[in-house]
């Protein structure tokens, strides 16, 4: 059961209800969609608990155990923090490279910080009591965002302070992605101090394809971003000025490399190089043991490369020695995206159109379907086809999901390689083994746009006729 608590509690360790931190001119909103569209009702009581605020004594103890040993095992080094008050509301924007970017967050402030998180950490009963405990509350993915978003007002009603993400997803490359205007939306809705905290250094510990995250200087640079009687009135304007306050100089600052020594970083790696770059085969690299090494290899071309702690690769001479020539990830990922999708032959029966070509086919994988939140059910195992037209998963007795590529929402990959998507108002999940999810997302989405494109050219095309 959810202990409720009034408007007066204390979010922080140690203080009275904060004087004037609350903002009773602020009202839930109805129809207002900050994270994205709210066309489907909410589903399930879990969705909607209200969100707990953070118990003094458990923030007192938890900060106690983990503030010292997180600075120093991270190496976390903090700059300016003290532009973030200890009272009154607040949002704190923070890039997302790793899993540990909440808790460095929450150890590097003097109060709490409230995360929208996503709705499969509240699917296992005990890590979502655990990350309410720490002020964590469910953000759905395919549906509703109403109760998310009664839980951030409330938050900031009673003086809370609010952590978002503004890319939304972590980064596979270490770059800062595109802002959502949603958290534009936000921002001007709320109307309360925004500050950010740049993570330098952040993306090298944990890098998302990593199987094991490395010791790597962590610098947090805090600033404050706008004051509330600064805020632009224009999504665009506030977008532009989020992305340059988050973004990094990782891959522009050199590093000198030797002086860590890491076995094992290429482990994983052709989760995000699915392609060789030299060749461009699809899931063609291949991990050299041993994996001291830190090198993968084209098994068609047979290419190599040798990659560091700062995600640089070169490539590898015939003593197996680095050249000398270091290349940022990011780099060769986009040089990846850009090579072309040929089509694929296949002796499946998938009643393809006379127009319609296979462009990947995936291993043999389980599927899931969401009826009700929170509850996914396998549906079927089989394989998956990706075509120019259309998303289909074959079975031995049929084909139970044809999806035009123009029907697929909310796609997105999760920790473990799980890939969601949202189709007839139904959440799915495919999660791969053994091949790169990343392939599937990247493929969907070009898929998308060179479909989109299309149409606007005939649109255009058609207008200029008539």
């Amino acid at each position: 059961m959810v202990r409720r608590i009034s408007a007066s509690s204390q979010l922080l360790p140690g203080r009275a209800p904060w004087p004037g931190s609350a903002r009773p001119g602020l009202r839930l909103p109805v129809v207002i969609s900050i994270f994205g569209p709210m066309n489907e009702p909410a589903a399930g009581p879990t969705d909607f608990k209200k969100v707990r605020l953070v118990n003094r004594i458990f923030y007192r103890v938890m900060t106690l155990l983990l503030r010292r040993f997180f600075i120093r095992y991270f190496q976390l080094t903090p700059t300016n923090a003290s532009v973030v008050p200890d009272t009154g509301t607040g949002i704190i924007l923070a890039n997302h490279t790793t899993l540990f970017d909440p808790i460095w967050l929450y150890v590097l402030l003097n109060r709490p910080v409230y995360f929208a998180a996503t709705e499969d950490l509240f699917r296992q009963r005990a890590l979502g009591r655990l990350i309410r405990w720490f002020g964590a509350f469910p953000k759905r993915k395919a549906a509703s965002d109403i109760s998310a978003l009664r839980s951030i007002f409330s938050i900031a009603e009673k003086g809370g302070l609010i952590g978002v993400f503004p890319e939304g997803v972590r980064s596979w490359d270490g770059t800062t992605q595109p802002i959502s205007h949603g958290i534009a939306k936000l921002i001007r809705k709320l109307r309360v101090p925004v500050y950010v905290c740049r993570m330098d250094g952040a993306f090298f510990v944990a890098p998302r394809w990593a199987r094991k995250w490395r010791r790597y200087p962590v610098k947090a640079a805090f600033s404050v971003l706008y004051r509330p009687q600064e805020i632009p009135n224009d999504d665009g304007r506030i977008a532009q000025d989020i992305f340059k306050a988050l973004q990094t100089s990782d891959y522009a600052d050199p590093v000198d490399a030797s002086r860590f020594s890491y076995k094992g970083l290429a482990v994983d790696v052709t989760r995000v190089l699915y392609r060789c770059p030299s060749c461009g085969t699809l899931e063609g690299l291949k991990l050299v043991r041993p994996f001291s090494t830190n090198r993968v290899e084209c098994s068609s071309c047979f290419s190599s490369w040798v990659i560091d702690v700062t995600c640089r690769l070169s490539p590898v001479d015939e003593d197996g020695k680095a050249e000398g020539i270091w290349t940022a990830l990011p780099q060769y990922y986009a040089r990846i995206k850009s090579l072309p999708l040929g089509p694929i032959r296949t002796e499946a029966r998938l009643n393809l159109t006379p127009a319609e070509q296979v462009h990947l086919i995936s291993r043999p994988h389980f599927l899931f379907r969401q009826d009700k939140f929170p509850n996914l059910r396998r549906l079927a195992f089989g394989r998956l086809f990706l075509t120019n037209r259309r998303l289909l998963f074959r079975t031995r007795l049929g084909i139970p999901l044809s999806a035009p590529l123009s029907g697929l929402g909310a796609l997105s990959v999760d920790p473990g390689d799980k890939m969601h998507f949202t189709f007839d108002g139904k959440l799915y999940r495919i999660p791969f083994r053994f091949e790169s999810a990343l392939k599937w997302f990247d493929s969907i989405h070009r898929l998308q746009d060179e479909a989109q494109h299309l149409k606007e050219t005939a649109r255009v095309r058609q207008d200029a006729a008539g």
